[in-house]
C-alpha cells in the first residue's frame, strides 16, 4: 500500500511539474513593473513626392512638400500594471528631441531638451499648427497609452495611432510559440488625410545573445491591406478613388531575458495614384510616394 502511495505521489508530482513548465512557456512575453522607466533612442524620417503629378495636384510647384527628420530620447514610464491580464498604463516622455526638414518649401527646426527647455513658452516658430508645434506637443504633453502583455498598444489620443505620432511607442505584438503572425500598422498619407492601413508579416528568424541578453530576432514583410478616407468636412486632393501600394522591411529584436521590446526597425514606400479633375475640363495624375523610416533601440 505504502509503495502504491508512493508511486502516486510520483505520478502527480510529474503531472504538476509538466503543468508549470507548459505554464511558463506559455507565459505572456511583456512583463512591466509599475514605476520603471525604458529609455529609447529614436531616429525616423518622412518624405513625400508628388513628381509626376499634374501641376494642378503640385501646390507652389513643391514636388517634395514634406521632408523631415527627427533624433531624439524617449522615455516610456509604467503607471500602473493590471493583476488580472498584465496590461501596462504608460505614459511617454521626451527628454531630448531634434527634427528638421521643409513643409511647402518652409524649412523647419525644433531642438529641445528637458533640463533645459520644459519652461520655456513656445516661439511662433514652434505655435500651434506648425510642424515645428507637432514636435513639441510631444515634448511638451506626455502622451498617456497602454500596452498589453503581447504588445499590442493603444492609445485614446486623436492621430496617436499611427506612425509618425508612435515615436518612441513601436510596441510590437510578440508570439514567442509561432513562427510567423501577422499585425498590423497605420500611416496617414500627408496632405491626401487619408490613412493607409499596413498589414505586416512578422516571422521568426533566430534566438540570440547579445551583452547578456537573449534576444528574440524577428524579421517584419510589409503589404498594403486598406486604407480610409478622409472625414466628412476634410477636403480631398481628387473626388475619386486613390491607389495604393506598399513595400519595405524590418526587423524586430525582442529581450526575452527581461521580457520587453529591444529594437525596433521599420522603412516602407506607400506609392500612390489617382486621377482628378484639373484646369480645362480633363483629368490629370495624382503620382506620389511616401518614404517613412524609424528605429527605437532599448538604451540601458
Amino acid at each position: 500500500m505504502k509503495a502504491c502511495i508512493g508511486c502516486l505521489g510520483m505520478v502527480l508530482a510529474l503531472i504538476l511539474g509538466a503543468i508549470q513548465a507548459e505554464a511558463q512557456e506559455k507565459q505572456a512575453p511583456y512583463k512591466f513593473t509599475k514605476g520603471e522607466v525604458v529609455k529609447y533612442d529614436v531616429v525616423g524620417s518622412l518624405q513625400i513626392s508628388l513628381k509626376g503629378s499634374h501641376a494642378d495636384f503640385v501646390p507652389g510647384g513643391i514636388e517634395t512638400p514634406v521632408k523631415m527628420s527627427y533624433a531624439g530620447l524617449f522615455e516610456n514610464a509604467v503607471l500602473e500594471v493590471a493583476e488580472s491580464d498584465g496590461s501596462a498604463r504608460m505614459e511617454r516622455r521626451v527628454r531630448t528631441l531634434s527634427a528638421k526638414g521643409e513643409f511647402q518649401g518652409a524649412a523647419f527646426k525644433f531642438d529641445w531638451d528637458r533640463e533645459k527647455d520644459k519652461d520655456k513658452p513656445a516661439d511662433p516658430a514652434s505655435g500651434p499648427g506648425t510642424i515645428a508645434g507637432l514636435f513639441r506637443s510631444w515634448c511638451t504633453e506626455p502622451l498617456a497609452f497602454t500596452v498589453d502583455a503581447v504588445g499590442n498598444y493603444s492609445c485614446s489620443k486623436d492621430n496617436y495611432d499611427q506612425l509618425v505620432n508612435r515615436a518612441g511607442v513601436l510596441y510590437w505584438p510578440i508570439k514567442p510559440d509561432a513562427k510567423s503572425w501577422p499585425s498590423e500598422v497605420k500611416i496617414a498619407a500627408p496632405l491626401l488625410h487619408d490613412k493607409v492601413i499596413i498589414e505586416l508579416k512578422n516571422e521568426f528568424v533566430k534566438t540570440l545573445t547579445r551583452s547578456n541578453r537573449r534576444l528574440m530576432a524577428i524579421a517584419v514583410t510589409p503589404k498594403y491591406k486598406r486604407s480610409e478616407k478622409p472625414p466628412e468636412g476634410i477636403p480631398k486632393i481628387i473626388p475619386g478613388d486613390i491607389t495604393f501600394t506598399v513595400a519595405g522591411e524590418g526587423a524586430v529584436e525582442f529581450d526575452t531575458t527581461h521580457q520587453r521590446l529591444h529594437s525596433v526597425n521599420l522603412n516602407l514606400t506607400i506609392k500612390l495614384s489617382g486621377k482628378g479633375p484639373v484646369s480645362g475640363g480633363a483629368d490629370g495624375d495624382l503620382r506620389g510616394e511616401v518614404t517613412y523610416s524609424e528605429s527605437q533601440v532599448y538604451r540601458d
